[in-house]
């Protein structure tokens, strides 16, 4: 109170505790929505598979796998986001930069992180669990192209969140669940590696609902989405292609992942440079100015 004037008032207003309510009903209604479904998703994959429980099991031993790199960017990324956007939540033009901004960041880390992983998933796997999950490789390689677009809708919830959107919030978790159960039943007589396709194209299409309810709130649109993230993709690419072909001879598992670890990353890093990608230029910047603090 010494540097505030806020002080409480014996006076209680509903008025207030309705506009909080709005709010966090349907944020928790979302929660509520997402915590039961992941419960049964299980259980709906049984029930689509009921002769491919090995099978089952290899995808939901992929699907734990790829997830926690991306869960980990994802987590990081959005309790950032939760701060700098609700501090702006009114300046439009201003959080479209911000926005534009992570999804860069974003990009610059889930392409090459996802498709590296793609490119060491046999020797991962290998090294890591021996033989007898050698059979959950293909669904991990397949489920890796979803991976890398999970951690973008959750940025955009976060701004829906910070725009106090919340119906926005909740549209999106009720109508992708349905998309995913529809999917799963238009791909299921395809079999497992099918369920895995139905997992990228679910994540696909939560993508563009999200970036087209963000056009509404903040003009920030699917072409400006691609304009931001498309650059790092072919840099990507190219150095995953690098490290394979320079790294295709290597018979040791842990080898191979520490050398074509360091190819590949190096690699991208250099070519993100030589292209100056945004990224990388802003990390050089930060860096130059940390070295000059240090040093006065």
């Amino acid at each position: 109170w010494i540097y505030s004037k806020w002080r409480p008032i014996a006076r209680f207003s509903i008025k207030v505790l309705r506009s909080f309510l709005g709010l966090s009903n349907k944020l928790l209604l979302s929660g509520l929505i997402g915590a039961v479904f992941n419960n049964i998703y299980p259980s709906i994959i049984a029930f689509f598979y009921p002769n491919s429980m090995n099978q089952v099991g290899y995808y939901a031993q992929a699907n734990k796998y790829q997830d926690i790199p991306f869960s980990i960017l994802s987590n990081t990324f959005r309790s950032v986001s939760m701060l700098i956007l609700s501090e702006i939540n009114q300046q439009l033009d201003r959080l479209k930069r911000v926005i534009s901004k992570m999804m860069k960041s974003l990009a610059f880390l889930a392409f090459p992180l996802g498709l590296y992983m793609i490119l060491a998933a046999e020797p991962a796997f290998a090294f890591l669990f021996g033989n007898k999950w050698n059979a959950a490789v293909p669904y991990f390689k397949v489920l890796c192209l979803g991976g890398m677009l999970s951690p973008y809708p959750f940025i955009l919830n976060e701004l829906f969140i910070a725009r106090e959107k919340a119906d926005f919030f909740l549209g999106v978790e009720i109508v992708k669940r349905i998309i995913l159960v529809l999917l799963i039943f238009l791909f299921f007589k395809q079999g497992i590696m099918g369920l895995a396709v139905s997992w990228v194209i679910y994540m696909i299409i939560t993508l563009l609902i999200s970036l087209i309810l963000s056009q509404k709130l903040i003009r920030y649109t699917l072409l400006d989405f691609l304009k931001d993230v498309l650059p790092y993709l072919p840099t990507a690419f190219a150095s995953v292609a690098l490290g394979y072909v320079a790294c295709r001879a290597i018979q040791n598992n842990f080898l191979y992942l520490v050398v074509s670890a360091g190819i590949v990353g190096g690699s991208y890093w250099l070519m993100c440079r030589l292209l100056k990608l945004e990224m990388t230029k802003e990390i050089g910047e930060w860096f130059s100015s940390k070295n000059k603090k240090e040093h006065e």
